[in-house]
């Protein structure tokens, strides 16, 4: 399976032709999965999950966005159950995240919410994307979930097809890399995103004190409170 699914690159306003956008539409090998997975379940239904997303302060109001993923594994021999958060990506596959460790069922890829065609917000992680869906009540955009690293670029390509994409990353990295990679003239496809410094401190909640934005618009300034 590809990064991006050919009919939601085609929602996006891609067009399959772009020769640019092969890399990101070509499937990719895929190996036997080593896993199986036994149930999908609604949020709410394995008390050691609600009780993490309720440690999160997320509990119960992204039942609608997350589903409990009920796996197992044959490990020497011996079948071990799991249970986890999930939610589907681009390949077919399901990320997966509970308060021990995050992972990967299937193949990885980027995920995407479809909402807005005027306006993108692109996150690094789900669990970022759900805190500012929690504290901006539900806006409409559209959004993309990278789910990797491995997928930055693919994210920036995809803002091309917004007239206003926000970019929200809490990893230092990324911005060195886009630095790197656009430098001082910005390329058409992320001239809209506004590279905001402060935002990080927003969603880690361990500096949630350091930067409260100020209003939606834009959402890249922070108010400093210390």
């Amino acid at each position: 399976m590809s990064i991006v699914h050919l009919d939601t690159f085609v929602k996006l306003g891609g067009d399959p032709e772009d020769s640019d956008a092969i890399r990101w539409l070509r499937p990719r090998l895929t190996n036997a999965p080593d896993f199986t997975i036994d149930r999908i379940l609604p949020t709410g239904t394995t008390g050691v999950l609600t009780r993490y997303l309720k440690h999160l302060g997320l509990w119960p109001w992204a039942n609608e966005l997350l589903q409990e993923v009920h796996y197992s594994r044959r490990i020497d021999g011996t079948l071990y159950s799991y249970s986890a958060l999930g939610w589907p990506n681009e390949a077919g596959g399901w990320v997966i995240q509970n308060a021990r460790w995050r992972g990967i069922l299937g193949q990885k890829a980027i995920t995407v919410r479809l909402g807005s065609p005027s306006r993108v917000a692109i996150f690094e992680t789900y669990f970022e994307f759900l805190k500012w869906y929690q504290f901006y009540k539900a806006p409409d955009h559209t959004v993309i979930v990278l789910n990797s690293s491995d997928f930055l670029e693919a994210g920036i390509f995809l803002c091309r097809y917004f007239k206003q994409a926000e970019l929200f990353f809490s990893n230092e990295r990324f911005w060195k890399r886009i630095d790197l990679r656009y430098g001082s003239v910005i390329d058409r496809s992320v001239q809209y995103a506004p590279l905001n410094e402060g935002y990080r401190n927003f969603l880690d909640s361990k500096f949630s004190t350091l930067c409260k934005p100020i209003t939606y618009e834009p959402l890249h300034r922070c108010q400093r409170t210390s």
